[in-house]
């Protein structure tokens, strides 16, 4: 019967131990529940946000995607724009061009490739694919921000010789290309300028630097460029000598006199307008000074009117003399008031003031 003192002994000891462990755990700090999952973060977070239907989410411009688990879940468009997002272009480039040759007119894959072909230095393919993607783009918005990007990206292309050197027959060409689609654009029209003067191409170097002049934005680097491709006019003037011109009034404003090829006129003498130019009633009596005519939108008060611009051999006022200077035929019918403007086109390229009271035009050379 030695058995059951052992045996007790045993239970005592189990039982000590066992309410020993109880106080421990009774007695420690609770901690918050930590619940372990094999889901990512990203999953979590996917799984939670509310699904887009297709059509929203084809409108949304591409960025990085969030790591979701299986790559079978992207549509082959958002797989290009994360190997983009990852700089994997090799991948992207392949299933891009895929996708086009499916469908032809998938617009957001145009977009994500012409950037593509800019990291990678292609330039000729990039912009070959931006004009494809103004023609396939059916939002209004995006393809105004799409010319925006292309523009900016035609100038910075322009402003590096050591690339483009010997590209500017091709970089002209896109310029062109896209002016036709923004013709409003004062930097495409400057930078145009720029290439023509030069390649001594004066009368293009004009014409595109009136372009800009026509533009707010534009206008002082416009005025600036005029100077250096025709002059001021002041060859045999010394540094700070003045030339004053007689003004005739009109009640509060003045006419200049002014000889144009030989046909005597008077021009409205207005700062404010950026071209000058010929009434439509001086043109069609003096015909024969129209040469040369290149389109123009000119802005006015009452709105954008189309024209276009002409070279005459020369504007003479008093002493000065500008040659192979371009006028606008101007939508106005005064024949018997006036017979054009004087805009800064030409006053621009001087320090100038008028003196209102002896109604004289004060010119000093800049």
């Amino acid at each position: 019967m030695r058995l059951v003192p052992a045996l007790t002994l045993t239970l005592a000891a189990f039982a000590a131990g066992f309410y020993a462990s109880e106080y421990r755990h009774s007695t420690r700090p609770q901690s918050n529940p930590v619940v372990t999952t094999n889901y990512s973060a990203a999953e979590a977070v996917a799984s939670a946000a509310p699904q887009l239907p297709a059509e929203a989410d084809a409108d949304i411009s591409p960025v990085p995607l969030p790591s979701y688990s299986s790559a079978s879940a992207l549509t082959p468009l958002e797989q290009a724009t994360r190997w983009v997002a990852t700089g994997n272009y090799g991948q992207a480039v392949q299933l891009l061009e895929q996708l086009l040759q499916s469908d032809p007119q998938l617009a957001e894959a145009m977009r994500l490739l012409a950037r593509v072909y800019e990291e990678q230095g292609q330039h000729e393919k990039a912009v070959a694919i931006w004009f494809r993607y103004f023609n396939a783009e059916t939002d209004a918005q995006k393809i105004d921000v799409g010319l925006q990007y292309l523009a900016n990206y035609l100038v910075r292309l322009a402003s590096n010789p050591v690339v483009f050197g010997e590209r500017q027959a091709w970089l002209k060409q896109q310029l062109n290309d896209l002016i036709r689609l923004t013709p409003d654009n004062g930097e495409l029209h400057l930078r145009l300028a720029s290439m023509h003067l030069d390649e001594k191409d004066k009368e293009l170097a004009q014409y595109h630097a009136l372009m800009a002049a026509n533009q707010v934005n534009t206008r002082a680097r416009a005025e600036a460029l005029l100077l250096l491709i025709s002059g001021d006019g002041l060859n045999n003037v010394a540094s700070g000598e003045e030339v004053i011109i007689g003004l005739q009034r009109f009640g509060k404003q003045f006419l200049v006199p002014v000889s144009i090829d030989g046909f005597s006129a008077r021009l409205l003498l207005d700062t404010g307008a950026s071209i000058s130019g010929l009434t439509a009633t001086f043109v069609e009596r003096h015909y024969s000074l129209v040469r040369n005519t290149k389109p123009i939108k000119l802005n006015t008060a009452s709105g954008s009117v189309d024209t276009y611009l002409f070279v005459v051999n020369s504007v003479t006022l008093e002493s000065l003399e500008f040659t192979q200077h371009m006028l606008a035929r101007l939508p106005m019918d005064n024949a018997n008031q006036f017979d054009g403007l004087l805009g800064v086109d030409i006053l621009g390229r001087f320090e100038f003031f008028i003196d209102q009271e002896k109604a004289e035009l004060h010119l000093r050379k800049r």
